[in-house]
């Protein structure tokens, strides 16, 4: 990707846009110093600014690629606030792209996750932009060989003990059955575009059913003349609004719609919590979600 974008950079002229280079050394292994000394050293010829972001403190001793992740993410925000840059560019490629979406179908994500990585996202307050997400990655390492780059490879990515590891051992067979990276890449454009369709219609219901109120979120009884899976996205929101700090888990907000499905066509009310919120539905069919407050206490609306 540095070799590209330099090119690219170098074709536009004065309209060029300033790039800078970071390296994380996430403190694992030895050699990581030496292979981001090394990445500084092709910056530098390439006329780059390069920077080794370090993962300092002790290392998790489960759900490592996950934790290196986060911590790798919160080190390029950092960086990225202080240079003062507009974009976070990364490399993933479709390779990556394909084993995200077979890890998040096993794991039961839903439209969303099987959405995969996009080309162009937002994290927080950061941009991130991903331009080699249809690019194979056999393509992007004959492009380094070509240049007479020295290609570095990550151990880690060859150990069986990791989750994406052992579904990229995987894809051979798989793409037997003609379940292969391009297909794969096609499915997650298709939800993507599904996702973001369903996002749209969501708000305009949210708005078009939501009413006044100073404790929470709270919905007129038209919400149900909604499909199923807006009333969901809808109730998933409105969590989110009421209690950010607390993540919605897709099968308990299933589990908590399905419930007040069957309590509305009966026509009585439901109380339930989720997500540090409290979720109430009167028996004529409105809903209200408030912050759980300590047990035991009423709250009016």
């Amino acid at each position: 990707m540095m070799i590209l974008l330099a090119a690219w950079a170098k074709a536009q002229g004065a309209r060029a846009p300033r790039l800078s280079v970071a390296t994380i050394d996430h403190g694992l292994r030895a050699e990581a110093a030496g292979e981001a000394a090394y990445v500084g050293e092709i910056s530098a010829q390439l006329g780059l600014d390069h920077a080794v972001l370090r993962w300092e403190g002790a290392k998790p001793m489960t759900g490592l690629q996950e934790a290196a992740r986060e911590a790798r993410y919160a080190l390029l925000a950092a960086h990225r606030r202080v240079i003062g840059a507009d974009a976070l560019v990364l490399a993933h490629h479709a390779d990556d792209q394909a084993e995200t979406l077979l890890m998040r179908l096993t794991a039961g994500s839903g439209l969303t996750g099987l959405g995969g990585m996009e080309h162009e996202a937002r994290l927080q307050d950061m941009l991130v932009l991903r331009p080699f997400l249809d690019v194979a990655g056999s393509r992007l390492r004959a492009t380094l060989e070509k240049a007479g780059i020295r290609l570095m490879e990550d151990p880690s990515n060859h150990n069986a003990r990791f989750t994406r590891v052992r579904f990229r051992k995987a894809m051979p067979l798989l793409e037997t059955e003609g379940l292969d990276r391009v297909r794969l890449g096609r499915l997650a454009s298709r939800m993507q575009r599904a996702d973001k369709a369903l996002t749209v219609f969501c708000d305009r219901v949210w708005l078009g059913v939501q009413l006044p109120s100073k404790k929470g979120a709270r919905f007129a009884a038209g919400l149900w003349a909604e499909p199923d899976e807006i009333i969901l996205r809808v109730l998933g929101k409105g969590i989110r609004v009421v209690n950010p700090a607390h993540a919605v888990d897709l099968f308990r907000l299933e589990d908590l719609f399905n419930a007040l499905k069957i309590a509305h066509f009966k026509g009585v009310s439901l109380r339930r919590t989720l997500s540090g919120t409290v979720i109430s539905l009167t028996s004529n069919g409105s809903i209200l979600i408030r912050p759980e407050g300590p047990r035991g206490g009423g709250i009016k609306d």
